[in-house]
């Protein structure tokens, strides 16, 4: 049951390293035989930590910190993705399809199956470039070592041209801090926004469709290249197809190709010079370095990282609905066109595309309504860590000490590149 529960979380490339059982000590059964009381099981991600136990007799789901800390991993130390623990209470949910669901509702909600967001506290700001040049010096340039070999990672960025840097190391300088990890559907939906929506040429030809056709055209590129992500790496002959198809339909059944008319051919050949790049990427710098790149560049708060196929879309869609509902300002085809709300919630977080321009129209306004009301102009935006304050502590002490001998130590002097050499899009360059 728990694994079936954690199912999402693996699917966003949380690594599953232990899981125990308990069982009930006055059980009459023997341990093989009797149903466990409780279950544990243990994730990682990128340097993040996650205790995940399912207790059957109470019937809830903890996603907590580990009890005795876990020390450091890498060159820092093993956090804790929530500021707080998350309790699924499932007491009176039954089947285990619906208790799967409300799992994986809650950890979209909690920002779990997207990358994990890192706030610094105010008051040790001056950690944020540091923080940053550690994030990519391990999960980025160390990954891409790894494949290649050798320490030239950053010339290699650099022979893929300064646009490239440049335009990758968006979601560098994004805040909250984006962690450098592998999660297939964040990665879709960089390629999406990147092979599709702002790096070929089809904003040139926006005029040829409406803003609500471009919409739901992003979902249908994003919806066709998530089955060629996975967590080994991207398949991009697959990729080139799915996003190339002369007939390619939109969720509503409109061919592209009439839609944009004379430009859908220079939108393809475009199409084909950006996979093209992104498959030098990957031969040169390695698919697990490319897939943690793309993460980062479809996790940027500011456009794609609220894109549908977010754990935070469908949050704030759920939660937009919700609030209407309760004000009584639905649209008249929630009941007019659907069984019940949550039927008309569940087609608007999973097939948006598919529904007629009045109600995406409305969707895309009630979603953007239901962002300021929970985040006003000024607050950070969707679920994010804040860097507690022993980390705070351990992380300033450390890098104080440029002459230990501590990974820490050594991976910051080893990445250090200055910063006016952007095309190498060196960290140090993109916290700026």
């Amino acid at each position: 049951m728990l694994r079936r529960m954690i199912g999402p979380l693996a699917r966003a490339g949380w690594l599953e390293i232990s899981l125990d059982e308990w069982y009930d000590d006055d059980d009459d059964e023997t341990a093989e035989s009797a149903r466990a009381v409780e279950v544990v099981a243990e994730l990682e991600r990128s340097g993040f930590h996650l205790v995940v136990s399912w207790d059957s007799v109470r019937r809830e789901l903890v996603v907590d910190d580990r009890v005795d800390g876990g020390g450091w991993i890498g060159v820092l130390p093993s956090l804790f993705p929530l500021d707080d623990a998350l309790v699924v209470d499932l007491s009176d949910t039954r089947s285990p399809q619906a208790c799967a669901e409300t799992a994986r509702r809650a950890f979209a909600a909690a920002g779990l199956l997207d990358t994990t967001r890192i706030r610094v506290p105010d008051a040790a700001s001056s950690l944020r470039a540091d923080l940053v040049l550690l994030l990519m010096a391990e999960h980025i340039y160390d990954i891409a070592k790894q494949h290649r070999g050798s320490d030239d990672a950053g010339e290699v960025f650099g022979s893929l041209g300064e646009d490239f840097s440049w335009r990758i190391s968006s979601g560098i300088r994004a805040y909250p801090l984006i962690v450098p990890a592998v999660v297939p559907s964040a990665a879709a939906r960089g390629i999406a926004e990147w092979c599709w929506r702002r790096e070929s040429v089809v904003e040139e030809w926006h005029g040829k469709v409406g803003d609500l056709t471009m919409a739901r055209a992003n979902i249908a590129a994003t919806r066709v290249v998530l089955p060629h992500v996975y967590l080994e790496g991207v398949d991009w002959s697959a990729v080139r197809v799915a996003l190339t198809l002369p007939r390619r339909r939109l969720g509503d059944g409109r061919v592209l190709a009439d839609l944009f008319e004379e430009g859908w051919e220079p939108i393809l050949a475009s199409v084909h010079r950006q996979v093209d790049l992104w498959q030098r990427a990957d031969d040169e710098l390695g698919p697990q370095t490319v897939l943690r790149l793309l993460a980062m560049h479809g996790s940027r708060t500011e456009s794609v990282g609220t894109w549908w196929g977010s754990g935070h879309y469908e949050t704030l869609t759920r939660q937009a609905i919700e609030y209407a509902e309760s004000q009584g300002t639905l649209p008249s085809a929630a009941s007019e066109e659907f069984s019940d709300v949550v039927q008309f919630a569940d087609a608007l977080a999973h097939h948006p595309d598919a529904l007629d321009d009045d109600i995406l129209r409305w969707l895309n306004q009630a979603v953007r309504d239901e962002q300021r009301r929970r985040h006003p102009i000024g607050e950070l935006d969707g679920p994010a860590l804040t860097l507690p304050d022993w980390a705070v502590e351990q992380l300033s002490e450390l890098l104080a000490d440029d002459d230990g001998p501590s990974d820490v130590s050594t991976t910051r002097r080893n990445h250090e590149v200055p910063c006016e050499k952007t095309s190498t899009m060196s960290p140090s360059d993109s916290a700026r």
